[in-house]
């Protein structure tokens, strides 16, 4: 983020400190000042009846659709125990525990409780959530959904005795109450009405990107107040050393030239043969997310997405899935043989021939059955972004979905495979691009570094 940027955000949250200052704050439970005599106690009430077969099951749904177990699952954790960090400009964010343990996570919320966490960003005790939290989309969620998660929350996910540590951010960002003002700034969307499992076709698509499935948290820019810009819904935007795409309906700088079933097999596997492969978040949220909704859910959700007005890239001139062709030279290999102890550093063509060749081909084609993708008419590669390949290369691709366990291993400093310095994946990454790609990006060792650092954390 540019140094304006954080000043601006960082007198936001100076400014919402002050305000904050002026209201009075309210005497907490334990504060026998505060405290009014015991009432008598009251009857004991009977027990809540459990929630139906039916209420669990949408909840789960529900639940999945707003891939909720991506951000609050560190990795090698337990599922939704937390722990999982997450980068931003003011320090680490570290997901909470939402199992219903009633001392490390959820367990004691009510389903107002509940409700003002999920759509507004309120915790059990008052104070704020981070944004990191997506609860701007969740906001149009709708009653009877957030009612239905908050049962299967409590009677379908198992309690984890587990507390991840507290969330440490820089002044002022460390004041949760500066959360207040930010979302004056960042607005909300009022939930929508009636039951969403009847919406018609693009009713029912436009929840899911909007609230549900939260798109346009990653897809869509975001100001110098760090909300999201409407007017450049979906146009894509940077995201922990990813960048996620623009994929609004533009021929040239988005996804206009997709079919409706392109999408479809794409939310369904992360794959679709000569226009892209899912990886890093969104590898992560077709895992965990897209590939387990219904297909009618999914072609509500690509229609709604494919009509989206298009929105251009100044970087990008054709289509990002079109760039390439097979490379057709001949073998680079000498037959000398290159000394162990050597450790100059090799050329893009050199390092490709000895770590991606055995998988892409020599001539970036791919295997027949595409399960390594061709690197010409690929997206990632054609992309003026190269963000993307950067952080494949370093982080691999490791998902599931559809039936189908996609696999690439990484080259960053903690590789079992290759070890690749910044320098050599500067060179690789330019020479793949130039080669099958949109042109040499002239990335830089830096450039590398700084999307090193983003890479996931653990506690």
């Amino acid at each position: 983020m540019p140094d304006v940027k954080r000043k601006i955000l960082w007198s936001v949250l100076v400014t919402g400190t002050a305000l904050a200052s002026l209201s009075a704050m309210p005497a907490r439970a334990d504060d026998p000042a505060g405290t009014p005599p015991a009432a008598p106690a009251a009857p004991a009430a009977a027990a809540p009846a459990a929630p139906s077969a039916d209420l669990l099951a949408r909840g789960e749904y529900i639940a999945t659709a707003g891939d909720c177990v991506a951000c609050h699952t560190a990795p090698g954790g337990k599922a939704f125990a937390g722990g999982l960090r997450i980068t931003t400009p003011m320090g680490d964010v570290v997901s909470t525990n939402i199992t219903p343990d009633p001392d490390h996570g959820i367990g004691k919320y009510t389903e107002e409780d509940f409700e003002k966490a999920v759509r507004h960003g309120i915790r059990r005790d008052g104070s704020r959530l981070y944004p990191a939290m997506p609860y701007v989309s969740y906001s149009g969620m709708t009653d009877d959904d957030v009612k239905a998660m908050y049962a299967w929350f409590m009677h379908g996910v198992k309690p984890v005795a587990v507390t991840p540590p507290v969330t440490e951010l820089n002044f002022p960002a460390n004041l949760r109450i500066t959360m207040a003002v930010w979302n004056l700034v960042a607005g909300s969307v009022s939930p929508e009405t009636g039951d969403s499992a009847t919406y018609d076709k693009m009713r029912r698509g436009r929840y899911l990107a909007n609230a549900l499935e939260h798109c346009g948290t990653c897809h869509t820019p975001r100001n110098m107040m760090l909300s999201e810009e409407q007017d450049s819904y979906l146009a894509g935007a940077p995201l922990l050393g990813w960048y996620a795409p623009n994929i609004t309906s533009s021929k040239t700088s988005g996804i206009g030239t997709w079919s409706e079933d392109n999408l479809v097999t794409y939310l369904k596997t992360g794959h679709v043969a000569g226009l892209s492969q899912a990886a890093g978040p969104m590898g992560e949220a077709v895992e965990h997310s897209t590939s387990h909704l219904t297909d009618d859910d999914l072609h509500a959700l690509a229609a709604y997405i494919l009509q989206v007005p298009a929105k251009e890239d100044e970087a990008e001139h054709s289509p990002r899935a079109q760039f390439g062709q097979a490379l057709d030279v001949p073998d680079i290999r000498s037959g000398e043989l290159t000394r162990i102890d050597k450790l100059d550093e090799m050329t893009g063509p050199h390092i490709y021939d000895a770590n991606c060749a055995a998988c892409h081909g020599g001539d970036g084609a791919g295997t027949s059955d595409h399960y390594a993708p061709s690197l010409f008419h690929n997206s990632v590669v054609g992309s003026a972004h190269p963000d993307d390949l950067i952080m494949t290369v370093l982080n691999g691709v490791d998902r599931t979905a559809g039936g189908l366990h996609a696999y690439m291993p990484g080259f960053d400093h903690g590789s079992d495979v290759q070890r690749l310095s910044n320098t050599e994946i500067a060179a690789l990454v330019n020479y793949v691009t130039s080669t099958f790609g949109s042109g040499d990006h002239g990335v830089t060792p830096d450039q590398v570094e700084k999307m090193r650092k983003q890479l996931p954390k653990t506690p």
